[in-house]
């Protein structure tokens, strides 16, 4: 039987993106997180594009400092990195290791497409996710961020020919869904809610409404997801 392969993006799918950049930034600026997470998410992207490639501990040091000056929220320049520093420490969402754990044991082989550096996700492993994966392709390691085609393409180029059956999962359309739809393969958007609200990556366009095959709240309900496609 031909692999059946499930690749996912991780912060903000498997790991609870927003529970974890606002208990660090509550410890830098108290009660004013929600108002640097949303400038962080205009910056972010916008840093990720400018020459030359930067590490993504560079991308999340910066995009906070440029988070707080459009904002207008003061902070030292020692907190500047306190995304990077407590990345590795952020929660997975309570559903997110029973379910993978559960899609192991039914065969499925397990792929990360993260934007992220290796040391950070290493740390993760060790953490919060202990999850063995098949496979694990990092922004560091091709020198290029999603929604770019590099992650996508080495992931291709590394199981050649193509996996027929290979499912791409992600909280972000933009991000995730459309490079994997280019590619002809299908997609499942996680919506989650408590991350939904005024969140630009998971909006969707018609474009976006295309490249997305099944919709799902959580990762508690891919199992049932994945047997409906099947």
């Amino acid at each position: 039987m031909a692999d059946r392969w499930l690749t996912f993006d991780c912060y903000g799918t498997i790991i609870d993106w927003r529970t974890g950049m606002t208990a660090a930034l509550d410890s830098v600026a108290p009660g004013r997180s929600a108002e640097l997470i949303d400038a962080y998410y205009r910056c972010e992207p916008e840093v990720e594009a400018e020459p030359p490639f930067r590490n993504y501990r560079a991308i999340l040091t910066e995009g906070l400092r440029r988070a707080a000056a459009s904002t207008g929220i003061p902070l030292e320049e020692h907190q500047f990195s306190v995304l990077a520093d407590t990345l590795p420490t952020w929660p997975a969402f309570a559903d997110s290791v029973p379910a993978l754990q559960q899609l192991r044991d039914a065969g499925y082989k397990l792929g990360i497409l993260t934007n992220t550096d290796a040391d950070l996700f290493a740390q993760t492993l060790a953490g919060p996710l202990p999850i063995p994966f098949d496979e694990v392709i990092t922004a560091q390691e091709v020198q290029s961020y999603k929604p770019g085609d590099p992650m996508f393409d080495t992931f291709v180029a590394r199981h050649t020919p193509a996996p027929t059956d290979w499912i791409h999962v992600g909280n972000s359309v933009w991000h995730d869904c459309e490079p994997a739809h280019r590619r002809g393969f299908r997609t499942i958007f996680v919506h989650r809610s408590e991350n939904a609200e005024n969140n630009e990556w998971i909006h969707l366009s018609d474009s976006g409404q295309r490249s997305v095959t099944v919709t799902i709240p959580d990762l508690a309900s891919l199992p049932g997801a994945l047997h409906e496609l099947s």
